[in-house]
């Protein structure tokens, strides 16, 4: 035999190899990342190394569990060669992959503000055909990552075939009882340090995700993740739970957004049926809208904002276009973790707008300039009863490619005008565009005309705002455009660079607002909080249609009332109110309530800090924060998201 001792020691040499290697992988994302968290404290960072080792470990055991085993296993001495061949092609198997998706998360993580998970596997459905201009855009970034990563195997394979004796009690080679009495010792030793390892200490419950919630700034939590981690909790994670808050249907339904009632347009619509144009922006966060310290990069959109009805506390449903597509179109808020357009309830019953706007006689389409087949758009299209969809396929002029994405917004937009031309009035149409991402690029006749900003996106807001501006411009000449109410708004937030912003309430704010050329749109409470989930019911009240079955989650945003709105990320929920919002993870907090003026969270209103008024008032709030988490989960598995209206 040869020492299995010996084994057991070498497997835990290369799991403190992986510990180097993911420690690099951590610096390379604070640096590459550097202008997102040049303005956080160094001791902020510092803790977040320190923090950000206990899920390294967690992550490096999980996946050198098998080997550990194997290890215990007193297997011939002539069979050495073969295990140390074993242990380095098992090793970089089980390690490199996700160490991978480590170094990618460094520039992914601006794509969804979060780190890898496993629902997040439909992504590389989106990848096919564009890896090479991804390289081609991220080129510095690709070669480090491939140093890692060749360093990283070098170093396994090395450490491997390195001979090492075992590890032997004083006289142990003499007997044999000893030895295997030391070798029982060391692997019980051994499976103890693994099971604390991956359950993160002693604690009474394993490191999750909410462990790692150390910091009001979700950016400083990423950081402290690591995405083997986040990969490896999220594979086979539970799903909705059947939660049963209210035993009675209607103490839930007047819980919920939906129970408001009183239109601010009894008596002041238009006779006329009106068009509707849907524009969704991508990456659009509230925080790139306006003049900051004397520059905006949307000055288009600023001079329309002022002829507009503004919601200022406007919140997207989700942090991945797929989410808020599904959000603004079917009204549907991104409460699970994987996206319900790529999921099993997709094929339950709903009613998207072009289902309900068809059945009143109107033509509706869906234009975006990405790639057909992307995030299953085209197909979602078709459920939510959309008519026609318009893509790059459609298009068909690769000139106008932006060789990653699609098509580029202002073509793209100029030649939705030339469609809508022949399209029957009255018409709903929606456009998402699709220049605001990375790699942030824009056409080259604008290379010089766009402002750089402090992050990169900036210049690409920039260049949308300006495609804006032209598809108004054109679209004003139009017949029907005095006749058509348009809705702006994004389908989530992107990258921060305003720290106001930096936190969970910023990484869900974007700009929703109405315009209508010739409507004067009634007083209604603009600062209530509004969502994406909320336009589908506004266009059908602006139009006047009657909702006979109604998803109680979203609301007219021309009926005031307290509305909240809720969002979920990695097993928490958030509640925003005018107020005060909350944080919950079931399972492993009661609901936290912060005021709305601590944006960071660093002041939770409990003990002596709450005054009964405000006790109150979170008791209420996680009432309306529970209707929708049963609302939800019961009309995914219920097949049942709609109730006939009274």
């Amino acid at each position: 035999m040869f020492g299995p001792t010996s084994r057991l020691l070498k497997v835990f040499a290369l799991a403190l190899l992986a510990l180097l290697f993911y420690f690099f992988a951590r610096v390379e994302f604070l640096l590459w990342n550097w202008s997102l968290f040049k303005a956080k404290e160094f001791s902020d960072i510092l803790w977040s190394f320190i923090v950000g080792l206990r899920f390294d470990i967690s992550a490096v055991l999980s996946l050198s569990a098998p080997l550990i085993l194997l290890a215990m296993v007193p297997w011939p001495g002539r069979w050495q060669r073969g295990w140390q061949w074993f242990l380095a092609v098992g090793f970089t198997v089980l390690q490199i992959p996700l160490f991978i998706l480590n170094l990618g998360d460094t520039e992914f993580i601006n794509f969804v503000g979060r780190r890898f998970t496993y629902d997040s596997l439909f992504i590389m459905n989106e990848l096919q055909g564009k890896i090479w201009n991804f390289v081609s855009s991220y080129w510095l970034l690709f070669i480090i990552n491939t140093v890692l990563v060749v360093l990283f195997i070098v170093a396994i394979f090395r450490l491997s075939f390195k001979n090492a004796p075992g590890l032997y009690w004083p006289g142990q080679r003499k007997q044999p009882l000893g030895y295997w009495l030391s070798h029982l010792f060391l692997s019980f030793v051994a499976i103890v340090i693994s099971v604390i390892g991956i359950r993160g200490g002693l604690q009474s419950k394993p490191v999750n995700f909410v462990s790692a919630n150390v910091f009001p700034a979700p950016l400083l939590n990423n950081l402290v993740l690591n995405s083997s981690f986040t990969f490896i909790k999220s594979y086979g994670a539970e799903g909705l739970k059947q939660e049963k808050f209210f035993a009675s249907k209607d103490d839930l339904l007047r819980h919920l957004n939906g129970s408001y009632a009183g239109s601010k347009l009894e008596g002041l619509r238009l006779p006329k049926p009106q068009n509707v144009v849907l524009i969704i922006l991508e990456s659009f966060g509230e925080e790139y809208l306006g003049p900051v310290n004397g520059k905006s990069y949307t000055p288009f959109m600023d001079s329309l904002m002022e002829k507009s009805l503004v919601f200022k506390n406007a919140y997207a449903n989700g942090r991945r276009s797929i989410e808020g597509i599904g959000a603004v179109m079917a009204g549907i808020p991104a409460l699970m973790n994987e996206p319900f357009i790529s999921s099993h309830f997709t094929s339950n019953y709903f009613l998207g707008l072009g289902t309900l706007l068809s059945q009143k006689g109107y033509s509706t389409s869906f234009f975006h300039g990405g790639h057909n087949g992307t995030m299953y758009f085209d197909s979602f299209m078709q459920s939510a009863g959309v008519e026609k969809y318009f893509g790059s396929k459609e298009y068909n002029n690769a000139a106008d490619d932006d060789g990653v994405w699609g098509i580029w917004d202002e073509p793209f937009l100029q030649w939705m005008l030339v469609q809508l031309d022949s399209t029957p009035q009255p018409f709903m149409t929606s456009v998402f565009t699709l220049s605001s991402h990375q790699p942030f690029k824009v056409p080259a006749q604008y290379q010089s005309q766009f402002p750089e900003g402090p992050i990169e996106i900036l210049k690409t807001i920039a260049y949308t705002d300006f495609a804006l501006k032209k598809f108004f411009e054109e679209a004003a000449k139009k017949p029907w455009y005095k006749d058509t109410l348009f809705i702006v708004t994004a389908d989530h937030t992107s990258m921060h660079y305003r720290k106001e912003y930096e936190n969970d309430l910023g990484s869900y704010r974007i700009p929703l607002f109405l315009y209508h050329p010739s409507f004067a749109f009634p007083k209604v409470d603009t600062e209530k909080i509004v969502q994406q989930i909320d336009i589908p019911a506004t266009v059908l009240d602006f139009l006047g249609i009657s909702e006979t079955d109604k998803n109680y989650l979203g609301s007219s945003m021309f009926v005031d009332g307290d509305k909240t709105a809720v969002n979920f990320i990695d097993g928490r929920y958030l509640l925003f109110a005018n107020d005060f919002y909350l944080r919950w993870t079931p399972g492993h907090t009661e609901p936290q309530m912060y005021s709305a003026l601590d944006r960071d969270g660093l002041q939770e209103l409990t003990g002596a800090m709450i005054t009964p008024e405000q006790r109150e008032r979170k008791q209420l709030l996680e009432q309306k924060l529970k209707a929708t988490i049963q609302y939800f989960n019961e009309g995914m598995w219920d097949n049942k998201l709609y109730y006939p209206t009274r």
